[in-house]
């Protein structure tokens, strides 16, 4: 009876809890419904049952909607300069453009080339032209070398070996406020990627050839080649490119575990849980859509973590000069499918 008024006071789950307790002390667990359990049974129950597979959940429609979702908002924001004519919304605008770019081109893209972004697994090698060919890149080349990176992260032919001697990050004494403050907004990452550009293999190229030549012959024959540079290609290489440089530096650089997740709620929203790193690089087949969730069943707790912009700039600063970690080995599933 003490759990029964003691109900009064509490929560009706508290409350549930204690009535089924005083039921199965009273009866034993025969007794009662198979389907009578407490909520923290239940979280004890499917946190220790909880597999992988279960968030493999890929679905078309949420892979369309996100797909629209960031060219609906780049659409807007151009709409929006067209008719008001103020040089800081422009500003504005560029890094708002560049940043659902990103999404884009870097989030959603990297979802396709692990099959995630569609059910249909042809489908993510068949619509790389809204979230690959407009930034110069196809599906097939971007699987090829992130398997590599996957398979053998910090080691020889992942491509991020390379980034960062190219960034300067593994010089002595490096200047971390230079190199992730200033000098991206100087456009040295424009400057720098538009370097990585490869039309090999030749499919590859070609494809890439073609659909440039149709969006340039169509923006010409419409007089309109300068709004295409004013809101596609200054995002692109100004805004779009600084974010996936701080990307790939927030990813792996001066992370003691070798990987850092940004858990910031905003970055990822807007750019589709893209900050979920470390449980990416162990879960490769679970989709944008489930990493949340996924990261607290998983491995919660695990690897890096900071919670924004200036939290990973903290992070970085705060871990010991050493080259030799600044990209740490790890072995992590190569798998892209």
């Amino acid at each position: 009876m003490d759990a029964l008024c003691s109900c009064f006071g509490r929560n009706i789950v508290a409350c549930r809890c204690d009535l089924v307790l005083l039921l199965r002390s009273l009866c034993g667990s025969s007794c009662l419904p198979g389907n009578l359990v407490c909520n923290h049974e239940k979280s004890e129950v499917s946190h220790r049952d909880v597999k992988p597979k279960d968030f493999v959940q890929r679905s078309n429609l949420r892979g369309a909607l996100a797909l629209c979702r960031d060219w609906l908002a780049i659409v807007a924001i151009v709409a929006l300069n067209v008719r008001v004519h103020n040089f800081l919304l422009y500003i504005t605008s560029v890094w708002l453009i560049g940043s659902f770019q990103f999404a884009l081109s870097e989030a959603l893209l990297h979802e396709a080339i692990h099959y995630n972004l569609l059910k249909n697994r042809k489908w993510n090698d068949w619509l790389d032209v809204v979230y690959a060919l407009p930034f110069f890149r196809t599906v097939s080349q971007m699987r090829a070398e992130h398997g590599v990176h996957h398979s053998r992260l910090g080691q020889p032919g992942d491509h991020l070996v390379d980034d960062y001697e190219a960034f300067g990050l593994n010089r002595p004494h490096v200047n971390v406020f230079w190199i992730w403050f200033v000098k991206p907004l100087l456009g040295y990452a424009g400057y720098y990627y538009i370097g990585t550009w490869s039309l090999k293999p030749w499919k590859s190229g070609v494809r890439i050839l073609l659909f440039w030549a149709m969006v340039i012959s169509l923006f010409a024959w419409l007089h309109q080649l300068p709004f295409l540079l004013l809101y596609w290609f200054v995002p692109f290489l100004w805004s779009c490119y600084s974010q996936l440089y701080w990307s790939e530096i927030t990813d792996h650089f001066r992370a003691p575990t070798g990987i850092r997740s940004n858990l910031d709620w905003f970055s990822n929203f807007m750019h589709h849980n893209n900050g979920y790193h470390y449980t990416h690089h162990t879960y490769p087949s679970i989709p944008w859509h489930q990493l949340s969730a996924a990261t607290r069943a998983l491995c919660p707790d695990k690897g890096d973590v900071s919670y924004g912009f200036i939290d990973i700039y903290r992070s970085i600063k705060s871990q010991p000069e050493d080259p030799a970690e600044n990209l740490v080995i790890r072995s992590t599933p190569g798998q892209v499918g």
